[in-house]
């Protein structure tokens, strides 16, 4: 079956609760302590947490225009392909398949079973409760797209409801800390401003990840035009507003010298004197939805990504793994052969490494690079002067340029300061190189003996 048999049944409301689900992971628990400890100033930790929201907010503008022009399953493959030609998708699509499909999937689902563990009991591993964790949302997914999208909005507002309970909270429960903006030091200059953007908007930026994945699901979104714009840029926005309040509520407890100083998680602190005893308690099972609906929003739209470029790149008919992969269910309209391999390469990965740190070292660079290409097609799409009916970038062309030109200083960094573990991902991204050549070699053969003429 074609990308055809996908049904659009996903609303702007599910489109920008997958975007929120995505992002809102474990990373707004620990990235405010990481940034304390090279901040100077509270404005600091807030001119950071708004930086990243911007330079997001850059990429999430420019991708809404692009998603609409491309409203299919694996948006973002399309568009690849549309901007910068067929090596360059295959490479995009290899990549997401058999390094950071898989391995997102895995590193959050560690995630998971190492904060349920110590709540359920030390009987079951934390990689079996991730495992048990990846074949509960392959369940889900399988049953149909509104299931998949109805989990993921009643998580998501789950998880929001309980954040915000901490956060005011805190304003009602729990007594505001003297307020020490600044902390004496030398360095208190233009360079120290420098250091700290560079060292923050590295964390930060992780905390922010997640808000490409919902396009893969474009093929399945109600009139994509309106809805991906809309529930896309929401969507983030809604984070960036919810990210800086959360950190004003962990100020307002917990002031930057007693978080650079203790090393404490700044959220178990306020928790702690917000809800007493309690407290720790009602953080770790915040954190275990936060992950889980992250994971869940993973295993819904990575799949539809792998479907794309199977069913409608890499040759589906004359295959047999690729005509798996972009199988569709006649009964629920999912691609139940994306799903499938997605969870089985998923829970591999993660028997295989159990460890957050080595599943997530090597996918930063080349996923970054692939998110560059992306929003850099604008540009060239934009010049072959195609028809658009669609939204159009806020800011263009300063947006799309602001984007690409912080992930690349970004991609520099982690090339000087982690070159082995990003060569590892570079590697296996270019394993796909050979596969592109094979397949254009075979379909020139092809073409060949369809020319020749008949006996």
């Amino acid at each position: 079956m074609t990308a055809t048999a996908l049904k659009r049944q996903l609303g702007a409301v599910t489109v920008g609760s997958v975007v929120v689900g995505n992002m809102l992971g474990s990373g707004i628990f620990f990235t405010p302590g990481e940034l304390a400890a090279v901040a100077q100033h509270t404005w600091q930790v807030y001119f950071v947490w708004v930086l990243c929201g911007l330079i997001t907010l850059c990429g999430a503008l420019t991708l809404a225009e692009l998603s609409s022009e491309f409203p299919d399953s694996g948006s973002t493959f399309h568009i690849i392909r549309a901007g910068f030609g067929p090596f360059w998708s295959l490479l995009k699509i290899w990549m997401e398949m058999w390094v950071n499909g898989p391995g997102s999937v895995a590193g959050v689902a560690i995630v998971f079973g190492q904060f349920l563990a110590p709540l359920i009991g030390p009987s079951i591993s934390p990689a079996m409760w991730g495992v048990a964790a990846i074949l509960f949302f392959t369940v889900i997914n399988l049953l149909g797209i509104r299931w998949g999208g109805g989990m993921q909005v009643v998580l998501t507002v789950t998880k929001i409801t309980a954040l915000l309970a901490l956060v005011f909270g805190s304003f009602l429960l729990a007594s505001p800390a003297p307020t020490i903006s600044t902390i004496p030091t030398p360095e208190n200059g233009l360079l120290h401003l420098f250091r700290v953007i560079g060292l923050g908007v590295a964390a930060v930026l992780f905390t922010y990840d997640g808000w490409i994945d919902v396009t893969h699901t474009a093929g399945e979104v109600k009139n994509p035009r309106r809805n991906l714009p809309l529930g896309l840029i929401g969507g983030v926005c809604g984070i960036l507003v919810l990210y800086v309040l959360v950190n004003y509520c962990y100020l307002r407890v917990v002031p930057l010298s007693e978080m650079k100083q203790s090393g404490t998680l700044a959220a178990a602190v306020v928790a702690q004197r917000t809800f007493g005893d309690s407290g720790q308690k009602f953080l770790s099972g915040l954190m275990v939805i936060s992950i889980f609906g992250a994971l869940g929003g993973l295993i819904m739209t990575l799949p539809r990504l792998f479907f794309a470029g199977a069913s409608q790149y890499l040759g589906a008919g004359s295959n047999f793994f690729f005509r798996g992969l972009s199988t569709v269910s006649k009964r629920t309209a999912v691609p139940y052969g994306a799903i499938l391999f997605c969870s089985a390469l998923s829970i591999l990965a993660l028997l295989v490494f159990q460890s957050f740190s080595r599943l997530v070292n090597f996918l930063v660079v080349p996923l970054q690079l692939c998110n560059i290409l992306m929003v850099a097609s604008v540009y060239r799409l934009r010049r072959k002067g195609a028809p658009h009916t669609g939204f159009r970038t806020l800011g263009y062309p300063v947006v799309p340029a602001v984007f690409i030109l912080v992930m690349a200083v970004f991609l520099i960094s982690a090339i000087v300061f982690n070159p082995k573990d990003t060569f590892i991902g570079i590697g296996l991204t270019c394993t796909g190189v050979p596969v592109y050549w094979w397949m254009k070699a075979k379909n020139k053969n092809k073409e060949q003996t369809l020319k020749q003429p008949l006996d």
